[in-house]
């Protein structure tokens, strides 16, 4: 059975004056409603203070470059969809592309058909992610740094090592309570190149089953793809 489709607002920021006409028309045939832009300078002159759901940003852009405005755009849209298409296809670019903030990086030449594809998928991921952050609105969690606890209104306290308080510290800090691998790393004193992920999952999963004796659902703390994770419940530190 086929999947509906949500209508996005995307932003779509390429130089390129036919691919930008080619992608904003694809994406329009779609459903989605497209601002198209020739350089970053123009997010604030033509999109400022519009909603956007998804970001398609190019590297190679005259004035601002593409990582710096994919750097910008990640910290005032904390969870907006952010795709990077770019003619930069080596593993450093790749790299430093995630580090800014980027969902995900796809290397030009790209096929219209599977940008499309990317975007309906993570407009998707987006949608679930604010159904569940909608949900769960109202579950308060309270952490006690000095005591390393763990609690909610009508819920039993749970105690928490040096390392989760830590955690839930960063996550409340991060915009949209959504904190990359390497953040992570950073917050624990790991260094991610020798310390392998699978190990990062053990401790969010450990993370995850405290916030549910706590009163969370299991939803609490969701993964997301080629990133990092998302906490789905509000948090206050103390």
């Amino acid at each position: 059975m086929a999947t509906s489709q949500p209508h996005l607002n995307i932003v779509l920021v390429e130089d390129h004056d036919i691919l930008r006409k080619m992608v904003k028309q694809a994406l329009e045939e779609a459903g989605h409603h497209v601002t198209d832009l020739s350089c970053a300078e123009e997010l604030e002159d033509v999109a400022a203070g519009q909603p956007a759901d998804i970001f398609l940003i190019d590297l190679n852009l005259p004035g601002e470059d593409g990582l710096s405005l994919t750097e910008r755009v990640r910290a005032a849209y904390p969870l907006a969809g952010l795709i990077v298409v770019t003619a930069r296809s080596g593993l450093q670019d790749k790299l430093e592309g995630y580090a800014r903030g980027a969902d995900l990086y796809m290397s030009k030449p790209v096929e219209v058909p599977e940008l499309c594809a990317a975007v309906a998928a993570l407009g998707r991921r987006r949608q679930s992610i604010s159904s569940l952050l909608e949900q769960h609105q109202t579950e308060l969690f309270t952490v006690t740094q000095q005591l390393m606890q763990l609690s909610k209104p009508g819920g039993k306290v749970v105690s928490l090592t040096a390392s989760e308080t830590a955690l839930l510290s960063a996550f409340s800090r991060a915009p949209g309570l959504r904190i990359a691998y390497w953040q992570i790393a950073e917050t624990l004193g790991l260094n991610l190149d020798t310390y392998p992920k699978a190990s990062l999952e053990v401790r969010i999963v450990r993370l995850r089953k405290k916030l549910i004796d706590a009163g969370a659902s299991a939803t609490c703390i969701e993964s997301v793809r080629g990133h990092g994770y998302q906490l789905c419940v509000s948090i206050q530190v103390i």
